[in-house]
Formats: C-alpha cells, structure tokens, sequence
C-alpha cells in the first residue's frame, strides 16, 4: 500500500512530475536566453532561477478574468482537465527496471491517446473562449493535430511492431543497438511529428501572435493561462519520456543502467527540439499540410514497411 502510494504521489508520480515541468520551464528559458541573448533568465538570480520564481508567483497571483459571453463550464474547466490528461502519460513510462506506475500491455495504445487527446482539450478551450482569434486558434490546433498525429502514431508504433508487444517495459528490456539503427528513421518522424503536435517551431501556427493574437491562449490570464503553460510543458515531457522509451532505450546505458541515462536522454531531445524553435521561422498552415500528408505521412507507412521487412530478417525468433 506505502509503495503504490509513493509511485502514485512522489516517484514516478505526481511530485516528480511537477519537477520535471517546472524544471524544464526554467531549463526552456535559460536555454533560449543564451541562444536570444535575454537578460532576465541569464542574470536574474543564480543561474537566471529568480525569473523563474518570479514568473510562476506572477501568473499564480494575477486575477484570473473570466470575460462576458464565454462558455463558463469550457472556460473553467479545460484548464485543470489539460494539465491533469497530460500528466497521465508519465504513469506508463518505465522510468526504471522497477518504476512505473501502470505496467499495462497496453501502455504504448495509452501513451499515444493520451498524448493525442490533448490537442482536443485545447480546441475545446479556443471553442469555449468565444473569440474569433481563440476560436481560429483552436481550428488550426485540431487541423494541425489530425494532420500530426497520423504520422505521430505510426511513427510510435514502429518498436510494437518490431518486438511484438505494446508492453513499455517489454519494449525497453528488447531492445538493442541493432533495434536501435532499424528504429532510426522512426524516430526521427516521431521527432519530427511532436513538433507539430506541440505547435512548437516552424509549427507553431496555433498561437501566432502576428495573425490570430495568441491563439486559443488569448482570453486566459493569471491561474488558468498558468495552467495552460503548466500542462504545455507536461506534454513536453510526456513526449520526450515517450521518445526516449520507445527508441532510445530509456534508462538503459552502454555498461550500466541508470535513471541518469533517461533524463539525459530527454534532456538531449529538449535541446534539440529548443534549437530547432530559436532558429526555424514559422511556416503557414497550407505549408504545413502539405508537408505532413505529401511527406510525413507516406514516409511513415514506408517506415513501417522498413520495420516489417527488419523484423522478417533479424528478428523472426522474437
């Protein structure tokens, strides 16, 4: 009972998850600081944590405005529900030999639903705004998530299809450095399709503050924007920890496992994923589509039809 209570609540549960968000928020600022030259997250405090500290008790104590002619249940509600659906994911992730929450034969078909709920969740909250810019910005969310996501999920089911199990933990445990180099090319759309999903650089098209104010964020303030902001760095980690399971053997290591092997993993991804934002312009939506069903998509299916052959070659006893 103590031990399900700890994995729920502290490691791997939600105590840890908070510390991750906010740990990667502030590493997301101090990394973009460096490469945009900004002052405040470099130089304020040790390591630039007092703008850290500062932004967060800013939004916690602003007052949260609920404008006339919104839907008062949409409005209130999606907030909480965003952050709560994208903190379920961390609960599959096998984050050690022995650490996971929910060890299910279904953890990658969760994963990945949760992961692509969570688009829906914050159209809903453009829909409920009542604003042309929030409700534009949550159509283009829900168009670019479609459009994602089909990559996105074939992309993800490339290690199912090559050792056989849905298992996180069965997949981790199978995997080696020739799964590694046959997975490559699926990683790399995955990477590629999280961009999209997290309306990150060149895809951040949902909130476009040059065309459409900010999107479906335009008419939150002070706590629920927070928890807006909160459940967009949750996903993040949601996806780098589901990359790193997938592909790049998560905790597992060259001579020895270690939880330091995944969270340096993610950490690798993040800034990848950090220098592509600070250095890529944004694309417009018909671009985007284009690239996702002219490219992603049939690249996609011939990954899996890469994964099929490999695993038909070398791994016919798996």
């Amino acid at each position: 009972m103590i031990d399900t209570l700890f994995s729920a609540f502290v490691f791997p549960g939600l105590l840890y998850v908070l510390l991750w968000t906010i740990g990667l928020f502030w590493f997301f600022r101090k990394f973009m600081a460096a490469l945009h030259k900004r002052v405040g997250p470099s130089f304020n405090g040790k390591g630039g944590s007092y703008q850290t500290l500062f932004d967060l008790s800013k939004l916690l104590t602003k007052e949260s405005i609920t404008p006339d002619g919104v839907n008062p249940y949409l409005f209130s509600i999606m907030p909480p529900l965003a952050l709560i659906i994208a903190m379920l994911p961390a609960a599959f992730i096998p984050w050690m030999d022995s650490s996971v929450v929910v060890d299910s034969n279904y953890g990658l078909l969760a994963l990945v639903i949760l992961i692509g709920i969570e688009p829906f969740l914050l159209f809903l909250t453009g829909f409920g705004s009542n604003n042309k810019y929030s409700f534009l910005g949550g159509v283009r969310i829900l168009t670019q998530s479609i459009s994602m996501e089909t990559a996105f999920f074939l992309a993800a089911l490339s290690p199912a299809l090559l050792f056989g199990t849905m298992n996180l933990t069965e997949i981790v445990q199978s995997g080696t450095w020739l799964s590694f180099l046959i997975l490559l090319p699926g990683f790399a759309m995955y990477f590629v399709a999280l961009l999209g999903l997290l309306e990150q650089p060149p895809f951040n098209i949902p909130d476009a503050e040059q065309e459409i104010v900010y999107g479906f964020y335009t008419e939150y303030s002070g706590t629920n924007y927070f928890l807006l902001k909160l459940a967009e760095f949750a996903e993040f980690m949601a996806v780098f920890a589901g990359a790193t399971t997938l592909f790049l053997g998560a905790y597992k290591g060259i001579f020895f496992d270690s939880y330091f092997f995944f969270f340096m993993k993610m950490l690798g991804i993040a800034v990848a994923m950090m220098t592509i934002r600070a250095a890529t312009p944004r694309i417009t939506l018909a671009q985007m589509l284009s690239f996702s069903w002219k490219y992603m998509v049939p690249l996609a299916l011939l990954n899996i039809a890469w994964v099929l052959f490999a695993k038909t070659l070398w791994f016919m006893g798996a």
